[in-house]
């Protein structure tokens, strides 16, 4: 959570830096913006989901009172059209065509939120009932029909159509009907239960939607094409594309764009409203390259010409490129100079982006870093500590090869903290990080941050007798650390109790039980006196609960 807390933050800033352009178009003080959303599962229930964002942004962006107009895919592109709708929210294909068409821009993805966590992309699933034994795969299908929602659905039969098409399965050819049923989906996944279809095609997490809501069972049906992709939880049977889009009209001034995209960031995942949207609210706008793959390989959208080279197709795409070419022939000779200029500029461009890739990447490295390591310490954090034990326990299980947990205490720190105030405790902790940091020599092992003033270091393939070596290294250096008050005067001797646990993992223990042991074996060096080190014995813990002892 605080990974995701740092990462909201920062692009929070990103937002706040954008320019704010001053536009002659603004919208006046309260007028009306509206919201066109994509109704899939029918327009009540867009109203219902939507229509508490709307009334978060009237609240949220001064003068402007926002309204949720529920479209299908057909009056949605007229309202484009007719430039009647202000922002929508839409599925990935439908935005695709949109930007293509319309000059619509994406501001921010959906993150989508479901009973097993948040989820910013999505598939769709291909199934049959699991008494089906005739089919087994996708070539299984010729000779059977199918339901879908729509043709021009992008969730519910596009991304099924790339993979027939893939499979060398023509639809139109090899089913023996291709029914198209609308909304909502629940209707296909009902019609293949009652053996109406052969098959259906649905988003995915509509099949486990279905089976929480007690409306069907699970195993009642078989996917075909079953994809596994690590982190995505539903059944899957295409590739993964980006979740729904917050997008703009091209004639939305960007001083609008930009504060709704900042209040929409700032919404928080357990509002009322992202749970209204059965959402955990928006994140930065993924990269939708992979939609615009799908629509060219399927000669949809904007790409339904592309293989069409014919003059007409030309003149209709291409007539303000002839006409350019036609004037630079007619200007060549007098307008050598006015072209260098041009090259100079184009120069200086992609010199600009060059620095701003190179920026960007700068920032990624950063949030990679933020995510595994302590803001206050440098150390790898809690969650980063979970990972590599869990990975190095694994390891040292398959090896059969000891692990050792060193869990690392600073003696007496809540009343040097009381003493001397936060910022020098700070100190402490920096300066006793460091210490770890220069005890801890090997590539594979890790000193991490546990919590408050306790640190952990991580010792594959090492016993006992050297990970007691390494504690007795870390309290000696940590016994010789010079610290000083914020005031300028001396510090009392800060020392470090230590406790050291070494197992060899198998099946009945865990790498808790680890943590438990040396978490036993501190809090006996503390018993003992502090400034010391204990290796974990038998009966240190009783339950794997820490002993009371104080600080």
């Amino acid at each position: 959570m605080r990974v995701q807390s740092v990462r909201r933050t920062i692009l929070l800033a990103v937002m706040a830096l954008l320019p704010l352009t001053a536009s002659g178009d603004e919208a006046k003080s309260g007028e009306e913006v509206r919201i066109g959303v994509l109704a899939h599962r029918g327009p009540e229930a867009a109203v219902r989901a939507w229509t508490p964002t709307a009334e978060y942004l009237t609240r949220a962006v001064p003068g402007r009172e926002f309204r949720v107009v529920p479209l299908n895919n057909i009056s949605l592109d007229e309202a484009m059209a007719a430039g009647t709708v202000d922002f929508v929210i839409t599925n990935p294909g439908s935005y695709a065509i949109l930007e293509a068409t319309y000059g619509v821009t994406r501001i921010l993805t959906l993150r989508n939120l479901r009973d097993d966590g948040v989820h910013t992309q999505f598939g769709a699933v291909i199934f049959t009932r699991a008494d089906r034994d005739d089919i087994e795969t996708l070539r299984d299908l010729r000779g059977r029909s199918v339901m879908a929602v729509r043709a021009d659905a992008f969730g519910g039969y596009l991304m099924a159509l790339r993979e027939f098409r893939e499979a060398g399965i023509r639809p139109e050819r090899d089913f023996t009907r291709i029914e198209y049923v609308g909304l909502p989906q629940d209707q296909i996944v009902l019609a293949v239960a009652a053996g109406e279809v052969d098959a259906g095609t649905v988003r995915t997490d509509t099949l486990e939607r279905m089976a929480a809501e007690g409306v069907v069972h699970m195993e009642r049906f078989k996917v075909i094409n079953r994809r596994q992709v690590t982190g995505f939880p539903f059944l899957l049977s295409t590739r993964l594309y980006p979740e729904w889009a917050f997008a703009r009209s091209a004639h939305v001034p960007e001083q609008l764009a930009h504060q709704v995209g900042v209040a929409l960031l700032q919404l928080a995942p357990d509002s009322p409203e992202a749970r209204a949207s059965q959402s955990a609210g928006w994140t930065m706008p993924l990269d939708y390259t992979p939609v615009h793959e799908l629509l060219r390989e399927l000669r949809i959208g904007p790409y339904a010409d592309l293989d069409r080279v014919d003059l007409e197709t030309l003149l209709r795409h291409y007539w303000h490129w002839l006409l350019l070419l036609f004037g630079l022939l007619v200007m060549v000779i007098g307008a050598a100079g006015y072209i260098m200029r041009i090259n100079r500029r184009l120069s200086h461009s992609q010199t600009q982006l060059v620095e701003l890739a190179g920026a960007l990447e700068q920032s990624n490295r950063v949030l990679q870093e933020m995510s595994v390591k302590d803001g206050l310490t440098g150390l790898a954090n809690h969650r980063h500590f979970k990972e590599v034990l869990a990975r190095e326990w694994a390891r040292c299980e398959r090896q059969e090869m000891p692990l050792s947990l060193l869990m690392v205490d600073i003696d007496h720190f809540k009343r040097h903290n009381d003493l001397y105030g936060h910022l020098a405790g700070d100190q402490c902790l920096r300066q006793l990080a460091a210490v770890l940091h220069s005890a801890v020599q090997r590539p594979g092992d890790l000193p991490a941050r546990f919590g408050g003033e306790e640190f952990v270091v991580v010792l594959p393939d090492t016993g006992a007798h050297g990970a007691r070596a390494v504690a007795e290294r870390v309290r000696e250096m940590a016994s010789r650390l010079n610290l000083e008050a914020c005031e300028g005067q001396p510090m009392p001797h800060v020392t470090v109790s230590v406790g050291v646990a070494t197992r060899v993992p198998h099946d009945a223990l865990s790498p808790e039980r680890l943590i438990a042991a040396a978490d036993a074996a501190l809090y006996r060096a503390k018993d003992a006196g502090r400034n010391c080190v204990k290796v974990h014995e038998a009966g240190d813990e009783q339950l794997g609960l820490r002993p009371p002892a104080p600080a």
